[in-house]
């Protein structure tokens, strides 16, 4: 039966993303709204620091966002919007994964006050940075740097990233199979991504960027951080289609065996199902997995069918080639056809699958005997090539080892089919009778790049009255009230809010309520916001509250008259209340004093003692007598 206990792993139909074959730009989703993210672990501040963005974990702590720290953002813990995130960081890592790496050769060292240009750098192991770098982007405002550590990565202290001639910080990413350290003092640009691993920023830190790790905890502090401004501009290749129905139903899964146990080793990131027909399915429950488990029921009995199915179709294939030698890679580029090798076979090294503008090209490698890749193998699918039409069958075992980046379906007829640590697959890893084993790493059916489903977002125009108080006070609580996303109510997790401007600075936003500062003077005010759907950042609304600020009554004053004597034709009026603070006091609306107290008032005359605060005002009659005879 179809296995319901899933654990903290997240399950999504493979059905909401819809095939795409044109290119796309990165996009982060909810992490967009994110200055530090962790799909296990606990994210700290450490002292006073000045933080911009949210900061979250679907597993763990957060602290030390409180005062005396700046903290611009909010932090979510274990919500709807944490486990979005989680998919969300295994589709960044899939893209910049999958993008072709330009430099091999660079020494696993950077820094010491060099300059690089933009492209993909792949280290072969940990990597670490001394001194200054500087990122050349050559006047190009979407130069990439994309550099990648098969380890963990570590700038020392007083580092600094200098980024020149257009390159912007969200073009910019470090990306570490491991922990990354950033030392004391360090000026970091660009977003930093431990997959899995900790991510550690000392003292007096400056980063214009992102910590991201998909396992690990995040320590920030004290210091700068911030997102960088975007938008993100680097290209990603979105193909899901493909006109060949070889492997039928079983090519739902990522991880299939007709007869055998699957299991997964550590955290990994996996794209489509799971299951075996005849073994037990363990290991996933700290993975993040967009799919859905099967375990001896009638969707594994039809994959047990279709697998059969496709291995003999694939396997019955006319052969065009049987004089490769067993041994592939180093750097060979082959095109398409079926290849046949009367024994074992292996990949080290780079292959390139080269379709020659043929998006229906086929390659088929067939083993007769058991199928290995060397660690770090990398396979390479270039003009047309897709995943969907490159198949690897072995006749055994298939086994792969760690840091291989490998293509295709991998079959494993009557034989275990297993993946070292860190291996990256764009396929499937299916066994007739065997086991399949896996280790943190990431495999996909899918690149998850969906076409975001543009919902109709309206901001609705508000309007209040208002009398000030003498303290901050709410003009407008929720803007949200009238606003609707798709013709539903907006809800605060729905959207991401945001203050655009107002026209007197004692109007803000706080939240999604309009404050009003005690300092505002009566009038009327406007304050635009903005609201985006959270899943689409781009797909934004917005709208003006308009607010009549009133004054506080005034109460009508009381009076004491000094009256003419017989020795003096002059009065003397004084104010006993309102008196206080912002008060002023006037005879005839002429002159406004603070003073309340008003002398040498002439005699036989009758006056209008007028006191104001704000716009606001009262007014009262008093007569000053003739001067008395003797």
């Amino acid at each position: 039966m179809k296995k319901k206990e899933l654990y903290s792993i997240i399950a999504i139909a493979l059905f909401l993303f819809p095939n795409v074959n044109f290119a796309q730009v990165l996009n982060l989703g909810t992490l967009s709204n994110f200055e530090a993210y962790s799909g296990t672990g606990a994210v700290s501040n450490i002292g006073t620091s000045q933080f911009t963005g949210d900061v979250g974990t679907s597993v763990g702590a957060i602290s030390g966002f409180n005062s005396p720290t700046t903290f611009n953002g909010f932090p979510q813990n274990a919500n709807a919007i944490t486990t979005q995130a989680k998919i969300d960081l295994l589709r960044v890592y899939i893209h910049l994964s999958d993008l072709f790496v330009t430099n091999t050769s660079h020494a696993a060292a950077f820094g010491n006050g060099e300059t690089i240009t933009s492209g993909v750098y792949s280290i072969a192991g940990a990597g670490s940075l001394a001194g200054s770098i500087t990122l050349d982007g050559q006047g190009n405002p979407n130069a990439a740097f994309i550099i990648k550590f098969e380890g963990g990565f570590s700038a020392g202290a007083s580092s600094t990233i200098v980024l020149s001639n257009g390159t912007r910080a969200c073009n910019v990413f470090w990306i570490a199979e491991g922990a990354i350290s950033i030392g004391a003092s360090s000026i970091t640009k660009g977003t930093l991504i431990a997959h899995p691993g900790a991510i550690t920023v000392g003292a007096n830190g400056n980063l214009e960027g992102r910590m991201l790790s998909s396992e690990g905890a995040i320590t920030f502090g004290p210091g700068l951080a911030y997102p960088p401004a975007g938008p993100i501009t680097i290209p990603i290749s979105c193909v899901n289609t493909c006109n060949n129905t070889i492997l039928g139903t079983v090519a739902n899964f990522a991880l299939f065996t007709s007869n055998g146990a699957v299991a997964n080793a550590a955290t990994s990131g996996i794209v489509g199902d799971i299951g075996s027909n005849a073994g037990d399915v363990s290991g996933f429950t700290s993975s993040t997995v967009a799919g859905s488990f099967y375990n001896a029921d009638a969707t594994t009995a039809q994959a047990k069918i279709d697998l059969e199915s496709a291995y003999v179709q694939l396997y019955n294939t006319p052969n065009t080639n049987m004089s490769h030698t067993p041994a592939f890679g180093s750097g060979e580029t082959l095109n398409a056809g079926v290849y046949s090798i009367l024994g074992a076979g292996s990949l080290a090294g780079t292959i390139t699958l080269d379709g020659q503008g043929n998006p229906d090209a086929l390659f088929i490698f067939k083993f007769d005997g058991a199928f290995t890749t060397a660690a770090q193998s990398k396979v390479i699918l270039a003009n047309g090539t897709r995943r969907c039409n490159v198949f690897w069958i072995a006749e055994g075992a298939v086994s792969m080892g760690t840091f291989t980046f490998m293509k295709g379906t991998l079959i494993a007829h009557n034989g275990a089919n297993t993946m070292g640590a860190n291996g990256n697959l764009e396929g499937r890893m299916l066994s007739t009778t065997g086991a399949i084993g896996f280790s943190t790493g990431v495999i996909y059916t899918n690149t998850l790049c969906f076409e975001d489903v543009v919902q109709i977002i309206s901001a609705v125009d508000d309007s209040a009255t208002i009398i000030n108080s003498s303290s901050n006070s709410i003009g407008f609580a929720n803007v949200l009230a009238n606003d609707t996303l798709n013709g539903n109510s907006v809800l605060p997790s729905d959207v991401s809010t945001t203050f655009i401007n107002s026209s007197n600075v004692g109007i803000s936003l706080s939240g999604v309520d309009v404050i009003v500062s005690e300092e505002t003077l009566a009038g009327n005010y406007t304050l635009t916001y903005q609201i985006c759907q959270m899943s689409n950042l781009n797909n934004c609304s917005q709208a003006v509250v308009s607010l009549t600020v009133l004054c506080q009554p005034v109460a009508v004053p009381t009076i004491t008259i000094q009256q003419p004597s017989v020795a003096e034709n002059i009065a003397k009026i004084t104010v006993n209340s309102p008196i206080g603070l912002g008060y002023t006091y006037s005879i005839n609306d002429v002159d406004f004093q603070i003073n309340a107290v008003f002398t040498n008032v002439a005699s036989r005359q009758n006056y209008n003692v007028t006191v104001k605060k704000d716009n606001c005002f009262s007014t009262t009659v008093v007569t000053v007598h003739p001067q008395p005879s003797n």
